[in-house]
């Protein structure tokens, strides 16, 4: 199984967070190959969830949609957490709290919620994105398919009349024992919803080129073998099994973008290490011996073009093109830099994320993964996992 980890929140494009706005850039490259997943739409039971609750819910108000998914996600996350004991979801923390009862009330009030903003943190804020963009619930026969799967689950009757209570009852309880049938709907994916979800999921329906990667992956099996994901390692895996060019073009353009943005974000990190750095100790810092001579690639962004062309310059002049960056970044979000020029030193004024690094591997060494993880696991969820 491919290592995923969690994104790392130092780097997330929020507030005041990923100082050098160096996601967009790489996200965009991302987009090229896998089209619609993001970082965390990394679990096909919490997509599983989502579709459940758009099959029950129907062509009511889709404006009160939300209201009704957040008990619906409640019921389920208790259920997850009693029963499924290796399942992980945003929430489980709440539910493994609260769960020695023998019974458990669920509502939109705050003492119910399994995170502080279940709507942004819990599975809507994570899903609905790439969910609407596949046109998931849109598609021919996703009710069919919902229904069908459902039905050789559980108890489909049942399983109804609990979901009529989540969606008339303003506070809905369930004892332990009602809420297994929750918990049996994820036990396992059905036929029907793997072959719908390897559609709309792993496959795109207007031939973009992630049909070639999933393509590539259907037919050389022994690549899902390879027990940790390294991006340069996938990249080349990729390049020698396809005979597409356009493939090839693009990630030829994710490898060289990602070995001038793994330097750069080790060097911000770096010097977020310590407070203060004259010109000489920057001249100096052996993390320089580890940055390429140049990187020989033309990209269509200025910022990864003018980076580039920054490694040809002295070590202490690509750190003020750190600090002008993180400025730019930093006004345009309206908050304070991280780190500023004063003088013949460089001062800083945030440290969060700081890390002292003293070299790297730029043929190994990755700090962003352009979706591919997502993918990854989620084809081995979809396709391979045989419950």
């Amino acid at each position: 199984m491919f290592f995923l980890t969690e994104q790392d929140p130092n780097y997330r494009i929020k507030g005041s967070r990923d100082p050098l706005g160096f996601q967009t850039i790489w996200q965009s490259l991302g987009r090229t190959v896998i089209k619609y997943l993001s970082t965390v739409s990394v679990n096909l039971k919490d997509f599983q969830v989502l579709s459940y609750a758009w099959y029950f819910y129907g062509d009511r108000d889709p404006k009160e949609f939300l209201k009704f998914f957040i008990r619906f996600e409640q019921v389920f996350g208790f259920a997850r957490g009693i029963y499924l004991k290796d399942d992980g979801f945003n929430g489980i923390d709440f539910v493994r709290k609260n769960m020695n009862k023998d019974a458990f009330q669920f509502s939109n009030k705050n003492e119910h919620t399994l995170l502080s903003n279940q709507k942004s943190y819990g599975i809507y804020g994570k899903y609905n994105r790439p969910y609407t963009e596949m046109r998931i619930k849109e598609h021919d026969n996703f009710r069919e398919v919902m229904e069908n799967s459902l039905r050789s689950k559980v108890n489909y009757n049942t399983l109804e009349q609990y979901v009529n209570r989540i969606l008339n009852e303003s506070i809905i309880s369930f004892t332990k024992d009602e809420l297994r049938i929750f918990a049996d709907c994820l036990v396992n994916i059905s036929k029907d919803e793997r072959q719908f979800y390897e559609e709309v999921i792993l496959q795109s329906d207007d031939n973009h080129i992630q049909n070639e990667i999933f393509d590539i992956l259907k037919s050389n099996p022994e690549i899902m073998e390879i027990d940790e994901f390294n991006l340069f390692g996938f990249i080349d895996l990729l390049f020698d099994k396809t005979n597409k060019q356009d493939l090839k073009d693009k990630l030829t353009s994710i490898r060289n973008a990602e070995q001038v943005l793994t330097p750069y974000s080790y060097l911000f990190r770096t010097l977020q290490s310590e407070p203060v750095w004259s010109i000489d100790k920057i001249e100096e810092a052996p993390i320089f011996q580890s940055f390429p001579d140049t990187i020989n690639y033309e990209f269509h962004n200025p910022v990864l073009n003018n980076f580039s062309e920054n490694f040809m310059r002295d070590p202490y002049d690509m750190a003020l093109a750190l600090i002008q960056r993180n400025k730019e970044v930093s006004d345009k979000r309206k908050n304070a830099s991280w780190i500023k020029q004063d003088g013949e030193s460089v001062i800083i004024c945030y440290a969060d994320g700081a890390r002292k690094i003293t070299g790297f591997d730029l043929n190994k060494d990755f700090e962003n993964n352009y979706f591919l993880p997502t993918y990854i696991s989620l084809y081995r969820q979809i396709l391979l996992n045989n419950d």
